[in-house]
């Protein structure tokens, strides 16, 4: 049989029809749960940063390097408040878990969409923006949630930032260097 046998093309052609089915099936899920593949996406990202490993569906944590565990959490640019569109923010659900139980992790890492407003506010000129925080110092950035768990939130624009809460968050503002070396920070202490 030859490259240009109908029988081999015919084969050819029902394999790629089976994934193209497959990768419909799986954009339609994706679509279907955004939220689910905003945290996917943080995810991968910050495993593919630090050279880490992306733990399992439903583990404790998200990302693993050199025994860290690090929850990841990834928010788009969100408007609070739909009649004042140029007021920004970034929202973060449930980092210790739903009813804030189940997670177990070293490092809470939050990756936020940059607002190009504020880029001279950033530490560096990576597509996002990174707050890493230790598991001990999570309580401290913590919103109240509604029944559901606790969230994290801060406005784009940092200089405006001023809650307790956004204030503690800020501390927590790093550089994507910071995160590519969060190993030998962590084993340096």
């Amino acid at each position: 049989m030859t490259q240009d046998d109908p029988l081999s093309i015919s084969n050819e052609n029902n394999v790629l029809k089976q994934r193209i089915a497959a990768l419909e099936a799986e954009i339609a899920f994706l679509k279907t749960y955004p939220a689910l593949a905003r945290g996917m996406r943080g995810a991968q990202l910050v495993a593919n940063i630090i050279g880490g490993t992306l733990a399992d569906y439903a583990a404790k944590y998200d990302v693993l390097k050199a025994k860290i565990k690090i929850e990841v959490k990834f928010s788009k640019l969100n408007h609070p408040n739909l009649d004042c569109l140029s007021t920004t923010r970034w929202n973060w659900s449930k980092p210790n878990g739903w009813l804030d139980k189940g997670k177990d992790y070293d490092f809470l890492l939050l990756v936020g969409e940059k607002d190009s407003r504020f880029l001279d506010q950033y530490p560096d000129d990576s597509w996002y923006v990174y707050f890493l925080i230790p598991h001990a110092k999570v309580s401290t950035i913590l919103t109240s949630g509604k029944a559901i768990g606790a969230n994290v939130q801060v406005l784009t624009n940092l200089k405006k930032a001023n809650s307790p809460a956004s204030l503690n968050l800020k501390k927590y503002l790093c550089s994507v260097k910071l995160i590519i070396e969060i190993e030998l920070a962590v084993f340096s202490e």
